[in-house]
């Protein structure tokens, strides 16, 4: 059986001391039962000014996580 094809998911976010845009990215691998699992916290650091931010993540995505620099952040919700 083939395993199946790892994407990682996106999340737009700006920073809201600098202002900058950047992208954190993740894979999120839950099957079966840790699909029940509750979303975790992770503190994520800003590319540009490194001051500190909490994102929303599906457990176990923590372990797995980028931040990339630039992106696009919609003005109207999300990404906060």
């Amino acid at each position: 059986m083939a395993t199946p094809t790892r994407e990682r998911r996106r999340d737009p976010h700006r920073c809201k001391a600098c202002g900058t845009a950047f992208e954190v990215t993740y894979f999120d691998d839950r099957r079966d039962a840790r699909s029940e699992l509750p979303p975790v916290l992770a503190d994520v650091p800003c590319p540009r000014c490194g001051k500190t931010k909490s994102v929303t993540v599906p457990a176990g995505a923590e372990r797995t996580l980028v931040i990339e620099p630039g992106g696009e952040v919609s003005e109207t919700g999300g990404g906060g």
